[in-house]
């Protein structure tokens, strides 16, 4: 019988393995685990029939019935994208460590076994209750790797990350718990089709968003809950940053889509103050990345800049905003991987992570200043790349909520082709600096990992429709008719 909780067991399974394994096996034991359970994903999705089920592979256990709660994992339409991306990356972050010199232990790939098995589970999560479980569940094994394998000034980083994130799990807890004890008596609460049909008070809806958002505000990060994603970025190892980046980061994102349509009174009162909010992040994060001199701190305020104009898109609960919104969580995952993972190359090859102080790296390795071109192209949007069609679809629904909105959410593609191209300028192009001299070849992993995510790139942006008509049908379950 195939199910969506298999994708949790495969993971776990292996971590298990994994741990008891000899230092030598366990990367490959760990990319076999990632190979499997995208494999079966796959195969998951090759039997989907998206257009006629809200559902499909769907399995629940109760949980503690006096409270109503049950565990519930499937895959749903919502769910299809971040659980592709999920799969992928972590396959790709494994093979990323498959360098000379990796001298990382089991645990660090045990590790990254239980953080797969917790991000499956939060995106194939089908009630409030299994959701919070692993929201909180997949920040325990990354809060482990960066403070065991991260850089020098890791604790300080990951003590604040990790205050940060459960004030805002807690924050989450109280409000899913109240809905819970107020919910219908005659509602199962198995599903998020019995969530949605409930309808709270309008006053209550306040309160209960505005803890709903601050979690997911922090988690995501969208300003000006963000102050401790740069010194994270900048402290953890390098790998595993790109699922911390391309992965962790949109647990924020896919939160606002699964509960905003529950408060959709709230959000229509607040709409104008928070898509503001959101947009006054764009610039914000656009204008700090631009100031950096260290690379991944660069990348960090880019990708802040970046959250908050799909958070924005999201908010405007428009049918083209949540479609935007699911396709960026793809296509920003890959972009944001993809340029973490160019950052490492760089800096391990250079020993340096300043912009200023690497240069002429095209004419010593022209292949990897292709691969870094065509990722970078994504990120900044350019047609044709799997970037431009998401954030086309958000600053469309942005600008039929407020033309001027859509005005000033354009900016970040403005702000970010100046950072992300002088980046670029800086160090690939001009004299052969003496830190890039000896850059050498690419690895055949290394190799594997921009290739994979440059076709990928391509191929989406040549052909976004079946992608981006995923979002669509999300709706269904939501119990909700979108403006556009």
């Amino acid at each position: 019988m195939m199910l969506a909780a298999i994708l949790i067991f495969i993971p776990l399974i292996f971590a298990i393995i994994t741990f008891f394994s000899g230092k030598k096996i366990a990367p490959y034991i760990a990319l076999l685990s990632s190979i499997i359970s995208l494999f079966y994903f796959l195969v998951l999705m090759s039997a989907y029939d998206i257009v006629g089920k809200q559902l499909s592979f769907n399995s629940y256990i109760e949980w503690i019935i006096p409270l109503r709660a049950y565990l519930h994992f499937g895959l749903d339409a919502a769910a299809v994208l971040p659980l592709f991306l999920t799969q992928l990356i972590i396959c790709l972050s494994v093979l990323a460590t498959l360098v000379k010199g990796n001298d990382r232990d089991a645990s660090y790939y045990g590790l990254i076994g239980l953080a797969h098995a917790g991000f499956n589970g939060f995106f194939s999560a089908q009630n409030p209750i299994s959701f919070y479980i692993f929201f909180e569940a997949a920040l325990i094994p990354i809060y482990f790797i960066v403070l065991r394998y991260g850089g020098i000034d890791r604790k300080k980083a990951v003590f604040k990350f990790f205050l940060y994130t459960v004030f805002g799990g807690l924050l989450m807890l109280a409000a899913i718990l109240f809905i819970q004890f107020h919910m219908k008596s005659y509602l199962s609460l198995i599903s998020w089709q019995d969530f949605y049909k409930n309808k709270m008070a309008i006053e209550y809806q306040y309160w209960l968003f505005a803890a709903f958002f601050i979690a997911f505000a922090i988690k995501s990060p969208i300003f000006p809950f963000h102050t401790w994603q740069a010194d994270l970025y900048s402290q953890s190892d390098r790998p595993s940053l790109m699922i911390i980046a391309a992965v962790m980061s949109k647990m924020g994102i896919f939160g606002l889509i699964r509960f905003d349509f529950f408060f959709v009174e709230a959000i229509y009162k607040w709409q104008y103050f928070l898509i503001a909010l959101c947009l006054v992040g764009v610039v914000y994060g656009a204008l700090i990345a631009w100031r950096q001199k260290d690379m991944i701190r660069l990348l960090a305020y880019s990708s802040l800049s970046h959250m908050g104009l799909i958070a924005a898109g999201v908010l405007t609960m428009a049918n083209l905003g949540v479609q935007g919104g699911l396709f960026a969580i793809l296509s920003h995952g890959l972009a944001a991987a993809g340029l973490f993972f160019a950052a490492d190359v760089i800096i391990r090859k250079t020993n340096d992570n300043s912009v200023d102080a690497v240069s002429g790296i095209a004419k010593v390795n022209p292949r990897f200043a292709t691969y870094f071109f065509i990722i970078l192209l994504s990120s900044i949007g350019l047609p044709l790349t799997c970037g431009f069609i998401g954030e086309f679809y958000l600053l469309w629904a942005i600008t039929e909520f407020k033309p001027y909105y859509g005005a000033f959410g354009a900016l970040t593609l403005i702000f970010g082709a100046v950072y992300m191209l002088r980046l670029y300028q800086k160090s690939m192009f001009g004299k052969v600096s003496s830190t890039a001299s000896g850059f050498g070849k690419l690895s055949l992993s290394e190799d594997y990992v921009f290739i994979v995510i440059g076709i990928l790139i391509i191929v989406i942006g040549f052909f976004p429709v079946n992608w981006i008509g995923i979002g669509q049908y999300a709706f269904r379950i939501m119990n909700f008719t979108p403006t556009n």
